[in-house]
C-alpha cells in the first residue's frame, strides 16, 4: 500500500503535487517549489505548505517517474 499525501497551501489552498512513498510529485499545473533556509514554500504564492493525508486513492498525477533525471549532467563536447 502506498502512502500518498497532498502538498497543499496554507495561503492560497492550492495543491502543488503530491509524496507518494517519500517522493514529491509535482502536479503538471504547478510551479516548482520555492526554497529558502532549509525549507519548500507554495510556488504559486510563497506560503507555508503542508501535507494532507489522501487516502482516496486517487492519483491526479502520472504515477510513472519522468524519464529526464532531476540534475542533468552536462555533455563533454
Amino acid at each position: 500500500m502506498q502512502n500518498v499525501y497532498a502538498v497543499q497551501c496554507m495561503l492560497c489552498g492550492r495543491t502543488s503535487g503530491q509524496v507518494r512513498n517519500g517522493a514529491f510529485h509535482r502536479a503538471p499545473t504547478a510551479p516548482p517549489l520555492k526554497s529558502r533556509g532549509g525549507r519548500h514554500w507554495c510556488g504559486f504564492c510563497g506560503g507555508n505548505i503542508y501535507l494532507e493525508h489522501d487516502d482516496s486513492g486517487a492519483m491526479f498525477i502520472d504515477p510513472a517517474p519522468a524519464a529526464r533525471p532531476l540534475y542533468p549532467q552536462r555533455r563533454a563536447s
